[in-house]
């Protein structure tokens, strides 16, 4: 029994003075990958959710330590996401050259006259692939380690800036006669149909493993609400309905009608994990 209990004694006391390393360190840094969902919330009853999208997260993370139970958690990640919504009628269009979805301004001058140009198609579904880089800044809230191991909260916003994004469409082509159902593959906008900055408040869990001298590993999950709205639309600053692609009233011999923003707002629940040092 004397055995025994001078053996844990032991072990708690190396564990206690392996996990202190890291617990002194001021600054960890390291890689973080990441995996979730994306949840749409539509601002209009034109279209709605189309089962849920995925997010892929690699990058590099910090924690700055202002005590041992508070820390700063920031750093450079990158995001590749899905959005996936469907159209509610049969009225969401766009013209399109290629692989460019034309603007209002590239077939409507500003004295008003409409001159045809590119090739109409009408939306029935549609998923986006946006790149972002992110800079979360989040407060970490953190037990003192128990053994090899402490446990913590986040609590902050994570601010996503647009690096690119490419459109996949089902729908319809019109030739002038008939729709043909077809699909729009890696279309794009000049005018940019995404917000260049999407912003989300969030809430994390998490526990953190001290498994060798001061590198630990990390493991959380955590929800995030956005508060922008990520599609682009009359609202942004500068954005006027000639930068706009979508209209609702088509017909062959008269100026299209009825441009509209597609607003939208997006939760997402990520997992994420670290390797700190």
């Amino acid at each position: 029994m004397k055995n025994i209990v001078l053996g844990l004694f032991t072990i708690g006391l190396l564990s206690n003075v392996s996990a202190q390393e890291a617990a002194d360190k001021k600054i960890q840094a390291g890689l973080v990958f990441g995996a979730g969902m994306n949840m749409l919330k539509p601002g209009t009853k034109m279209f709605s959710k189309n089962g849920v999208g995925s997010d892929l997260t690699i990058g590099m993370n910090m924690n700055y330590s202002f005590s041992p139970t508070i820390a700063l958690n920031t750093g450079i990640e990158f995001d590749f996401e899905s959005i996936k919504y469907k159209s509610n009628s049969t009225s969401l269009n766009y013209y399109f050259n290629d692989t460019e979805i034309l603007t209002k301004a590239n077939y409507i001058n500003s004295d008003g006259v409409y001159t045809p140009t590119g090739t109409y198609y009408q939306i029935s579904e549609r998923k986006m692939k946006p790149i972002y880089l992110t800079i979360p800044t989040m407060f970490v809230f953190r037990t003192k380690f128990i053994g090899y191991f402490r446990y913590f909260g986040k609590f902050g916003v994570r601010n996503s800036f647009l690096l690119s994004n490419t459109i996949q469409d089902q729908g319809s082509i019109y030739d002038g006669v008939n729709k043909v159902s077809s699909q729009n593959k890696d279309m794009h906008s000049s005018a940019r149909d995404l917000s260049i900055y999407k912003g989300a408040i969030g809430v994390t869990g998490g526990a953190e493993w001290n498994f060798s001298g001061t590198t630990c590993l990390v493991a959380e999950i955590g929800y995030y609400y956005g508060f922008v709205d990520v599609n682009r639309g009359k609202s942004v600053i500068g954005d006027a309905e000639k930068n706009m692609t979508t209209f609702t009233s088509y017909n062959t011999s008269a100026v299209p009608s009825g441009f509209t923003a597609l607003p939208f707002k997006q939760n997402q629940i990520l997992f994420k994990l670290s390797i700190l040092f």
